[in-house]
């Protein structure tokens, strides 16, 4: 099976200028096969051309970056996620010292509700939802004194 090409006179004149042909020269068949193969032939350069090869990438959609700068930016973007971690780290943490210092939870229940938080965020209001004082009381419960002033080495009403 044989393949035939036909070309209008739009596409001809584009392939013409690809191959740096000037529009309006006769060429034949095989002066234009000519051209295409010194065009493919890379036998006498070593690497493409980098405008060959810039102009290439741009027409995929791509940009051209030197290793230098690429380096720089990958270097720059492990140095993001390193700050963004540990920021996040750092704010889990603060919610659940703060939780521990309000008597939510105790201490020894720390790395519990940090690893909690760290792998579902939505736990940290479920901590912020638990009453202040729950596991640990911090404020004063009764006293050593009647309401009526009386002091407890006097026997209680009931007693009388």
């Amino acid at each position: 099976m044989a393949l035939t090409l036909e070309f209008d006179d739009t596409q001809q004149g584009a392939l013409f200028d690809l191959l740096g042909i000037p529009t309006g020269t006769d060429v034949t068949v095989d002066a234009l096969l000519e051209v295409l193969a010194d065009a493919l032939d890379h036998d006498d350069q070593d690497e493409p051309q980098p405008s060959n090869v810039a102009a290439i990438a741009n027409r995929l959609g791509m940009d051209v970056i030197d290793s230098d700068s690429l380096a720089a930016l990958r270097r720059d973007a492990d140095e993001g996620r390193r700050l963004a971690a540990e920021a996040a780290r750092t704010k889990v943490e603060t919610l659940v010292d703060n939780a521990i210092r309000r008597g939510k939870i105790t201490p020894a229940r720390r790395k519990h509700w940090v690893t909690l938080i760290t792998n579902d965020a939505a736990l940290g209001d479920t901590l912020n939802a638990i009453p202040d004082e729950t596991a640990i009381p911090l404020t004063e419960i009764g006293h050593g004194i009647d309401d009526d002033g009386d002091d407890l080495t006097q026997p209680a009403p009931w007693f009388r």
